[in-house]
């Protein structure tokens, strides 16, 4: 296949597949000598915040001077984002300033593609009616990519759920980590707490330890997240499986700021720092010191947590105007946002960017931003996606206007720009004219077309205003 070829061919395979278990993937699998055998793996699921968990774990095991494969999605900007290879603190050092370092080649993703698509072919020419998704054909080819890379370890983080998860065709991982629970793909996973985070225990396998984030801490409700602690429970006593709750009441905060967060765990007095912003981070951070504890030295944990960088999650693109690239895409992520936000915009009023997809709740979400009474929000831009899913900016528009507290609306200017350049301009404009910190927020999709414009702004150099130089 030449590259091209190969992206369509993948693109082409449906999404998702009408078969309800995961008997496709592991016959793909075992078409392709199960590459995942011998693989040493910490395995993730959760609704918020896997790709910051696994952003911990790899960064402390690279510092620790091993290789390894890192398995993420979605991608921001380029397919090859999802399937890496760190290999020890040289190459980490690349990634946390180019965020293309690491990644898989075109020639690579070509030649195991096509090696790949001939094992999905062949089943089809054997008659079975569930044929692989797309996401079978990913995952294989990164499993794959690890195994020729020689992997000391690898960080794979789940695409959607986890019990019919591609992922779930490993057995035997090192850990199960579930990240924070909450209301989202409900379409595929379920519309109750226990439904969705029965999906998410499905990684857990007998003979692995499970570390989770305690629901309690995860900003949904009481009622479910008793549902949640009820149901992942139940799984491992079940599976006779050790589970580790990891919370707020494990650590002590000791400095926030636009520099970062340090913050003391109350277990084993360590202090640790991290760059990332999100008032959640310290429990995802934990979350990884806890499933690494014995793998690697506490000097390697504070430097890999020290270390860590992850994209578009609470990421400051900009000192002057101050502008904040959230990837918050649902109600628990927007809850979250608020909170952060109101540590982070020292007294300035507010100017949002904001995209959400069709499928999400984004009455509610735009509802928890914008009524917010812990900062002034100055100004709105809605826009679109560069997705087919995305609401319109209009509908967004319309939406805010009935959701809206008339306090909040009459000091709030509001505006749709379908293009999203355009969009960002007109934002950008208007957090300069009223000194205010911009956040732009609601969808990963427009998270990563935002990023490569701020990028392109600052290389043709619109704004001499000191833009972060921005991985391409």
């Amino acid at each position: 296949m030449n590259h091209d070829t190969t992206l369509q061919y993948i693109s082409e395979t449906g999404k998702f597949s009408s078969d309800r278990s995961l008997g496709r993937i592991r016959e793909l699998s075992r078409r392709l000598g199960d590459p995942w055998r011998g693989l040493k793996i910490f395995h993730i699921a959760g609704t918020n915040g896997k790709g910051s968990i696994s952003s911990y774990l790899t960064h402390i095991l690279s510092t620790a001077g091993y290789n390894v494969g890192w398995y993420t999605s979605p991608y921001l900007e380029r397919f090859n984002e999802r399937i890496r290879v760190i290999q020890g603190p040289e190459v980490l050092e690349q990634y946390d300033r180019d965020n293309a370092a690491g990644e898989i080649d075109n020639e690579s993703i070509d030649r195991i593609m096509t090696r790949v698509s001939r094992a999905a072919d062949s089943m089809r020419e054997d008659g079975i009616m569930d044929l692989p998704s797309e996401f079978d054909l990913i995952t294989m080819m990164a499993l794959i990519y690890f195994k020729e890379k020689n992997c000391d370890y690898v960080v794979l983080e789940c695409g959607l759920g986890g019990r019919l998860d591609s992922t779930n065709v490993i057995e035997n991982p090192l850990a199960s980590i579930i990240a924070a629970p909450g209301y989202d793909h409900m379409d595929r996973l379920g519309n109750s707490m226990r439904n969705i985070m029965y999906e998410k225990a499905g990684i857990i396998k007998p003979g692995t330890p499970v570390f989770a984030y305690n629901p309690s801490d995860s900003m949904i409700s009481e009622e479910d997240a008793a549902s949640a602690r009820k149901t992942l429970e139940e799984r491992c006593l079940e599976l006779d499986v050790p589970l580790h709750w990891i919370g707020r009441d494990q650590y002590e905060m000791l400095s926030y700021g636009r520099q970062g967060q340090s913050f003391r765990n109350l277990e084993t007095e360590e202090v640790y720092t991290t760059k990332l912003l999100g008032v959640y981070q310290p429990v995802n951070a934990l979350l990884a010191v806890a499933a690494l504890a014995n793998y690697v030295s506490a000097e390697d944990i504070r430097q890999g947590i020290a270390a860590t960088v992850w994209p578009a999650r609470l990421e400051i693109l900009s000192h002057s105007p101050f502008v904040l690239l959230d990837g918050a895409h649902n109600i628990q992520g927007c809850r979250a946002l608020v909170e952060s936000l109101t540590r982070l915009n020292e007294n300035a009023p507010m100017v949002f960017l904001c995209a959400i997809m069709q499928d999400k709740n984004y009455r509610e979400m735009i509802n928890i931003v914008l009524n917010s009474k812990q900062y002034e929000t100055a100004a709105i831009v809605f826009t679109a996606a560069p997705d087919e899913r995305t609401a319109s900016a209009e509908q967004m528009l319309a939406t805010a206007k009935e959701v809206l507290d008339p306090e909040v609306e009459s000091k709030l200017l509001m505006s749709s720009v379908s293009d999203y350049n355009a969009a960002l301009d007109e934002a950008l404009a208007l957090a300069e004219a009223k000194g205010a910190v911009l956040c732009v927020f609601g969808s990963l999709y427009l998270a990563g077309a935002i990023r490569k414009r701020m990028r392109d702004l600052q290389k043709n150099q619109t704004y001499s205003t000191g833009y972060n130089t921005l991985g391409a």
